[in-house]
């Protein structure tokens, strides 16, 4: 990509918190993009992917290219600008591949576990996703979004959502009702609350012990999985969650992580860089049309 180039044009989900994107895929793209093209692509800020390949968010404008599916935008922009991985040797390159996919995969479903957790759900992500889409897709979009993530969660036994799952039983007056639903939310909370702690746990400890008490990953500078799972973990600390279940324990017993994500995020953007150039999406009337995300 040389300077008589376009620049390339990113689509992304919103930025919120004080991080490019809302998104863990779409905000490892951005950190990555920054980190291997600084200065040669902007971000469009997008909630309708219809003109993705693979009708999701984020995907890659360049010339007559467009790359979506975040694996190919890592190789689309390793080759166009640097490559983040050169250093590493053949095996390293593969540990690398198979971490990502770990990461994407575990630590995302810490993330999208916030879907399921009421508080936060009413608190920021249900109000935060009102604001970016515009109407009327702010009356349907948001439980779609959210109705998404359920079969992913549900399969990692991760959704157990209070108010929702109770089973119906056969009592004589609303009193009785009330109390019982009342007791099933506060098992169905319990039981949340232990599985995420177990999950997130389990995770946490194995990239606490990758990272050990190194800068990065590999090395002294960052790597493919160090934007990975820096994206995922500055999404767990950064958002104000009214419950902070899964923030607590990251600030508490993982310190080294969030001090890896923070020093991932200002090697992408020191605080000399200019910042990337944002583009508001335009209007489409394809965009009022309900989707399954």
């Amino acid at each position: 990509m040389d300077d008589h180039n376009p620049l390339a044009v990113l689509h992304v989900w919103p930025g919120k918190w004080g991080l490019p994107s809302l998104d863990p895929i779409c905000l490892t793209a951005v950190l990555y993009a920054q980190l291997t093209i600084p200065g040669k692509f902007s971000l469009m800020e997008s909630t309708s992917p219809t003109a993705s390949p693979t009708g999701t968010l984020p995907y890659l404008v360049h010339e007559r290219n467009v790359v979506a599916s975040l694996s190919s935008l890592f190789k689309y922009m390793a080759g166009v600008g640097v490559n983040l991985n050169s250093s590493l040797s053949s095996a390293e390159k593969s540990q690398s591949t198979a971490w990502c996919t770990h990461a994407e995969a575990n630590l995302g479903d810490l993330i999208h576990v916030l879907y399921a957790q009421d508080a936060n759900w009413r608190g920021v992500t249900h109000p935060t996703l009102i604001q970016i889409y515009s109407i009327p897709q702010r009356y349907y979009a948001p439980q779609r979004h959210r109705a998404s993530y359920k079969p992913r969660l549900e399969a990692a036994e991760l959704w157990v959502s209070p108010g929702e799952e109770v089973e119906e039983k056969d009592v004589s007056s609303f009193t009785e009702t009330k109390k019982l639903k009342k007791e099933e939310n506060h098992k169905a909370r319990f039981l949340l609350t232990r599985q995420v702690l177990e999950k997130a746990r389990a995770v946490l400890d194995i990239y606490a012990r990758l990272l050990g008490q190194g800068s990065f990953f590999f090395g002294n500078k960052p790597t493919t999985l160090d934007v990975v799972v820096a994206a995922n973990i500055l999404l767990i600390v950064r958002p104000p969650f009214p419950d902070d279940l899964l923030q607590g324990l990251v600030k508490t017993s993982y310190p080294l992580l969030i001090s890896h994500a923070e020093r991932v995020h200002s090697t992408a953007f020191p605080e000399s860089h200019a910042i990337v150039p944002v583009i508001q999406e335009g209007f489409s009337l394809m965009s009022l049309i309900p989707r399954i995300f």
